[in-house]
């Protein structure tokens, strides 16, 4: 493999690693010096990559995050059944196969701690690659009858917050997360109410 070829290499398993830490502690909690000791790296080694240090980094990681994610998301819903509860079941099993994305502490915590460019370019990443094909998949929903009209905006983020929930539902609760995802789908499209 040429020089080229292990840089390209590198790289990947540095953003997999930045992930997995990112993903744990949050952007704020986790320093470049924990990314470099846990690459094995020197701190300056990283600047390689990421000239633009930390904030760079934690971008670049959250941008491939969500286009694995607006890749994983389109292929579950073409390949799923013409109804929304398959539709949201295969979108559902495929999110909880994938780390947390932990929206909550994103919006919170992470965004605001970067520059409003960043900021903002990752907010509007996350419309297109998360938010967008749920609302697509509710639209056509409507228009089959299957359900009334909705901020389809609105439904998408809470589906979204929904099951990343579940992500940790499930260890207090000792039940498999596809299981709790059916259970708050079911709910999601019924309602609670006795009818």
């Amino acid at each position: 493999m040429n020089a080229k070829g292990k840089s390209g290499e590198s790289r990947e398993q540095l953003l997999q690693l930045a992930e997995a830490l990112f993903g744990e502690r949050g952007y704020t909690a986790v320093t470049l010096r924990d990314i470099a000791n846990a690459f094995k790296v020197r701190q300056a080694a990283l600047y390689y990559h990421f000239p633009g240090g930390k904030e760079d980094l934690f971008v670049e990681v959250i941008k491939c995050s969500l286009m694995r994610h607006l890749d994983g998301l389109n292929r579950v819903i073409s390949q799923a059944e013409p109804n929304l509860s398959s539709q949201l079941n295969q979108m559902a099993d495929w999110l909880l196969a994938q780390p947390p994305l932990d929206l909550t502490r994103l919006a919170r915590s992470d965004l605001p701690a970067l520059s409003q460019e960043h900021s903002q370019v990752l907010q509007e990443l996350g419309e297109v690659c998360l938010v967008k094909p749920i609302q697509q998949v509710l639209g056509q929903a409507y228009e089959r009858g299957e359900i009334r009209l909705v901020d389809s905006k609105l439904m998408a983020t809470v589906f979204l917050s929904l099951i990343d929930t579940v992500h940790d539902m499930h260890r207090y609760k000792n039940i498999p997360k596809q299981v709790l995802a059916r259970d708050v789908i079911d709910i999601l499209l019924d309602g609670m109410r006795r009818r």
